[in-house]
């Protein structure tokens, strides 16, 4: 798979977590919560993760959301501070 597909994917993934967590990321960006550098660097630790597939099954069970990412979330500790 191509690379850009690859971060396309991961971005995907990393947006679609926050998203079932009530966290806008490109919203942290606007208002300061978040810097550009910090959204790449969750990206990056999506990517670097071997448990897409359950994240993905895990979306699908929380499709009305929920309160905490996973345990296995690389990011779970940055969407959490970012709910607030």
């Amino acid at each position: 798979m191509p690379d850009w597909i690859e971060a396309a994917r991961t971005a995907c993934l990393m947006h679609g977590m926050a998203d079932k967590l009530g966290v806008t990321p490109t919203a942290a960006l606007a208002d300061g919560r978040l810097n550009q550098a910090g959204l790449d660097d969750m990206v990056a630790r999506c990517r670097s993760c071997a448990k897409s597939d359950d994240c993905i099954l895990w979306m699908v069970d929380h499709a009305t959301g929920a309160t905490a990412a996973p345990d296995y979330c690389l990011n779970r500790e940055e969407l959490q501070a970012l709910r607030g």
